[in-house]
């Protein structure tokens, strides 16, 4: 699922500002205005008996010629996430959204150097364990007595 999140992120974008979008590595001779998204960043932890939560982080750049040129393509991105309740619709595999969404945290928006504005975009994903381990994690006692088991 992580591929259809990324590619909301990047749908998202594309209808907000026109720049050249680069996914792998920005090259020497890259055009400009462009948007370099790299590979979200995860980091799991536990949730619940059921479920596991993975945060991921995206930290993608918008480079331009000028520094303000490059924030301004940063702030309408950060306003329309914003104005959109920080809701990213997803898209299938064509590019349409699908009537779903989800949510981010709260973006950051910071010059990291001259010409290039780099905005943190990290949203969670909660998934549930393997039904073989949930089964397992809910054969537990509670104060002595089995969960889920009538006297």
């Amino acid at each position: 699922m992580l591929e259809y999140e990324v590619a909301a992120i990047y749908y998202f974008i594309a209808d907000i500002i026109s720049a050249q979008p680069y996914f792998e590595e920005v090259p020497l001779d890259m055009l400009m205005p462009c948007v370099f998204y790299p590979a979200p960043t995860p980091a799991a932890s536990g949730f619940s008996t059921n479920a596991y939560a993975t945060e991921f982080a995206m930290y993608i750049k918008f480079m331009d010629r000028s520094t303000m040129a490059a924030y301004e393509m940063g702030e309408k991105v950060l306003q329309a996430i914003m104005g959109n309740r920080r809701k990213v619709p997803l898209v299938d595999g064509a590019g349409k959204e699908t009537g779903r969404n989800f949510r981010v945290n709260m973006p950051k928006l910071k010059k990291i150097e001259e010409g290039v504005f780099q905005m943190e975009l990290s949203w969670d994903r909660h998934t549930r364990y393997d039904a073989k381990e949930v089964t397992l994690a809910r054969d537990i006692f509670m104060n002595g007595l089995p969960v889920g088991k009538e006297d």
